[in-house]
């Protein structure tokens, strides 16, 4: 008996995965529980696991394809029912039950997961309407031809979720300045050569957390979920594909440890590392822009997490010291919450703990 494998519920918040690649192939035995295949989302790599035991019989959906929750993705012929299980060793050509009970094209794709495909595409969606528009001809201006830019799956798919996230969660900001005076003098004082300003963020963040755990919570309707994790995630672009990268436990660790960590990690998204790109679940999000010579920014929720933390350029700010005018190092940080999740007051009095943290000689 063929069994149906569809793309499970992986908490990617509706959105359409990747699939990166196969981990086995038809004619082979596998197990429930067991590595199926590899996918994306839009910040990580996961991998899918078998739903039953038996002879994988076909694939119906190709590497580089997108799927969404429900797609069918795989047919598996079932141990013990009519259809004998072979190895790969055992057959003499394709399998007469690799096509039974899901018409496919030439490519082995079954139309019922490339017609929800096509549903989840943003053919009909707002880019389209957009492109559409940007079609049309406007009254008085010149006709030159325009280029479409394509954009690559991780775009779309962090396009999509970002969408998700602003239109379902219910985000507010709150911001604050802090003195950086004490983060360049630990700087210059260490024996390692340049550590990274995420990693002394990404630690203020921790240790900030351990007084304001429900920051760290996820929002689960009646409910509120802590996350099973110490770990930050640090928001990296690399040629405008969105990754966040786990830093562990950063409270308990030096930032010279954090920033060989980090360096390492980011290496490793060049380098196409499919473990650097795995799902971790993290209490929170850092996304800096400060080396850009941005000033202050809000960055989008990251679901299913409830907070993201956006920090700035450290640069110089007059600042009143009693009658004294002074010169400071200063960098501006904006909280984006879930207000599900917290208030405005708590938000506000863990912003409040995270500048203590950076502060602290």
């Amino acid at each position: 008996m063929q069994h149906e494998m569809k793309l499970p519920d992986l908490a990617t918040t509706g959105s359409a995965v990747k699939i990166v690649r196969w981990l086995r192939e038809p004619g082979d035995v596998v197990r429930r529980g067991e590595a199926l295949l590899e996918i994306e989302t839009d910040k990580a790599a996961m991998e899918v696991e078998a739903t039953v035991d038996g002879q994988l019989a076909a694939l119906c959906a190709a590497v580089g394809d997108e799927v969404v929750t429900g797609d069918l993705i795989a047919l598996i012929e079932t141990v013990g029912e009519s259809a004998r299980v072979e190895t790969r060793s055992d057959r003499r050509g394709p399998s007469a039950t690799a096509t039974r009970g899901a018409p496919s094209d030439l490519l082995g794709v079954s139309t019922a997961a490339a017609a929800s495909r096509a549903r989840s595409s943003d053919t009909g969606g707002m880019f389209a309407r957009n492109r559409q528009a940007a079609r049309q001809p406007t009254p008085g201006a010149s006709h030159a031809p325009q280029t479409e830019l394509t954009l690559s799956p991780a775009q779309r798919i962090t396009a999509r979720r970002l969408q998700a996230s602003k239109q379902t969660v219910p985000h507010f900001y709150v911001e604050r300045s802090a003195c950086a005076d004490t983060l360049l003098a630990r700087r210059k004082a260490s024996t390692e050569p340049s550590l990274l300003w995420d990693a002394f963020f990404a630690q203020a963040v921790s240790r900030a957390l351990v007084a304001f755990p429900r920051i760290a919570c996820r929002f689960a309707e009646d409910r509120l979920e802590p996350v099973a994790s110490e770990a930050i995630g640090v928001a990296v672009d690399l040629q405008g594909d969105l990754y966040v990268v786990a830093l562990d436990a950063p409270a308990t660790r030096s930032v010279e440890e954090l920033s060989r960590d980090l360096r390492a990690s980011v290496d490793a998204l060049r380098r196409g590392n499919p473990e650097a790109r795995r799902l971790r679940p993290g209490r929170i999000t850092i996304s800096n822009l400060g080396s850009t010579g941005i000033e202050r920014f809000t960055a989008i929720v990251n679901p299913p997490e409830a907070a993201i933390l956006a920090i700035g350029a450290i640069r110089p700010v007059v600042v009143p010291r009693g009658e004294v005018i002074a010169v400071e190092q200063r960098v501006t940080l904006t909280l984006s919450v879930d207000h599900r999740v917290v208030s405005g007051r708590y938000a506000s009095e863990f912003l409040a703990a995270v500048v203590d943290a950076l502060e602290k000689p």
